[in-house]
């Protein structure tokens, strides 16, 4: 399978059981689990870092150039049109959110993980649009 399509996928498995958790628990229930509240914070830092993946492989295949980080490789996809620049601005801080939570647990409270998880799951489908629409330009 292409590397893009399992990666898009998995993104789409983390929504989903996220979307799931938040059927079967209510926010002070979520807030209160702290194995939750891990569980959620890896399935978000997962789903940024399987964005991010794609990013660098887009960039690289596509485009020829292999990008230093992960906000380079944004750049690249806004100078060629994959995203706008709306949607680099949300992104570039979803990859701060999992930069945080990978080199610093403390700088994000459990709060935060919530209403990502409870009101920015919109921006992974989002992404994935503009992903799927520019492959299919391709």
């Amino acid at each position: 399978m292409d590397r893009i399509a399992v990666k898009i996928s998995y993104i789409k498995e983390q929504i989903s059981s996220i979307r799931e958790l938040l059927k079967e628990k209510n926010k002070d229930e979520i807030l209160a689990d702290t194995w939750l509240l891990k569980g959620l914070k890896y399935s978000l830092q997962t789903a940024v870092e399987a964005m991010i993946d794609i990013i660098y492989h887009i960039s690289a295949k596509h485009f020829n150039k292999a990008a230093e980080d992960a906000r380079e490789g944004l750049s690249i996809l806004l100078e060629h049109s994959v995203i706008d620049e709306n949607s680099y601005t949300i992104y570039s801080s979803m990859i701060g959110f999992r930069n945080r939570v990978v080199h610093g647990y403390q700088q994000v409270t459990p709060e935060r993980v919530y209403e990502i998880a409870s009101k920015e799951l919109v921006d992974f489908e989002r992404f994935i649009e503009q992903i799927l629409k520019f492959l299919r330009r391709e």
